[in-house]
């Protein structure tokens, strides 16, 4: 008997963990197929406002009922499943999977996360016999969810604090086996994951001290994302109320992607279209659709359309540095690719960690170089925007 029970809390983060990231894997399908049947091939420039103008107005409609929170708070709610505001945490996940259905420019981490967490809540309703393994519940599912999701377990375990500490061994269990569950149904149930289609990289000492030009444009960008979402949210707040602050950004973020469609979605699916666009020599088109997605993506969350920033601020950074694949000679576009989008990710979401885990293994090719040097510049450049202080964030 105490055996069993020694070895509980593992079985708990195994199991619970391939559950959420099967299940988190069906949830991930429907939303892709829901986003596929609004935004087929080809389709019609029309379509583009009228399906972001209704997202805008269903989201309008169920934000009252929402709490108004980021993906960290989010995942910070899920941790303590117990008490989980569970109506709230439902008309989040609607709104969300509305969100990425309609074209935000954001990724689907928060429809993901809230249909998981209200899972979690009924099985440790079910079988946590205390405190501790409830919050154990709440943790594994969803650090199984972003498993499968960015494809790292580690990434995943670290996302909360950015941090590997040794208490999280259960969390990295969770998210191992949410990562094999999650891959197993998609392969099972759905299509290939598409590629992100950057180049073949070679490993080339020469190549580091150039790939600090794509890594600092990249952090740049990751940073101005941030400044850009509190710009954004100051002037969208004087419109009133909160139904019409999101009716008011839906029509900025309609008539922005009716003018630039790249502006539309989370960047995953268009970034195979940084590699052409630089074969092509179209450097001004990479750097105009860097600043768009940017600027996308601060309308899109300030508005009240609920996701992840992660893959745009992937396709902001990627596409900033391809930039720099022209300005410095001899640059490999796949080292530019990869340090911009480090940079990026890391100066965008404040982990550093975190985001080198989970680029390391998105990007499905071995690049430590770039890598460490784009999530480098990013952290120094946050540690140069705003000094940390005992208890702040960096």
């Amino acid at each position: 008997m105490t055996r069993i029970t020694r070895w509980r809390p593992a079985m708990i983060a195994l199991i619970w963990g391939a559950a959420a990231g099967a299940v988190a894997a069906l949830v991930f399908l429907a939303m892709s197929a829901g986003h596929h049947l609004l935004w087929p091939p080809g389709h019609a420039r029309w379509r583009i406002p009228v399906v972001v103008l209704a997202g805008g107005v269903l989201i309008a409609l169920l934000r009252p009922h929402t709490d108004e929170a980021t993906l960290d708070q989010q995942l910070r709610s899920a941790a303590d499943p117990r008490r989980l505001r569970r109506r709230r945490t439902a008309a989040l996940a609607a709104g969300a999977i509305i969100a990425y259905g309609c074209g935000g420019a954001i990724g689907p981490e928060a429809g993901l996360i809230a249909v998981i967490a209200e899972l979690s809540a009924l099985v440790s309703a079910r079988i946590a016999r205390s405190e501790a393994e409830a919050r154990l519940v709440g943790v594994s599912g969803s650090a199984a969810a972003l498993a499968g999701l960015y494809g790292s377990p580690p990434g995943a375990a670290a996302y909360d604090d950015d941090t590997l500490a040794p208490g999280k061994v259960h969390a990295l269990l969770a998210a191992g086996a949410g990562f094999l569950a999650f891959l197993s149904v998609h392969r099972a149930t759905g299509p290939e994951p598409a590629s992100l289609g950057i180049p073949a990289y070679t490993h080339d000492t020469g190549q580091l001290a150039a790939a600090i030009i794509p890594a600092l444009l990249g952090a740049g960008l990751g940073a101005a994302c941030a400044w850009l979402h509190s710009a954004c949210s100051q002037l969208i707040q004087r419109a009133g109320p909160p139904r019409r602050q999101t009716l008011i950004g839906s029509a900025a973020l309609a008539a922005l992607a009716t003018v630039f469609p790249v502006a539309l979605s989370s960047g995953h699916d268009q970034m195979p279209a940084i590699a052409a666009l630089a074969g092509e020599g179209a450097w001004a088109l990479l750097a105009a659709a860097a600043l768009i997605k940017a600027l996308a993506l601060a309308i899109t969350v300030s508005s009240g359309w609920r996701g992840g920033e992660f893959f745009p601020l992937l396709f902001t950074g990627a596409a900033a540095g391809a930039v720099a694949a022209f300005i410095v000679p001899g640059l490999q576009l796949a080292t530019a690719e990869i340090a911009g989008l480090a940079g990026a990710t890391t100066a965008g979401l404040r982990k550093p960690i975190a985001a080198v885990l989970i680029c390391a293994l998105l990007i499905g090719q071995p690049a430590w170089g770039p890598l460490i040097v784009g999530a480098t510049a990013g952290s120094l450049l946050l540690r140069l925007a705003a000094p940390a202080s005992p208890g702040q964030p960096h």
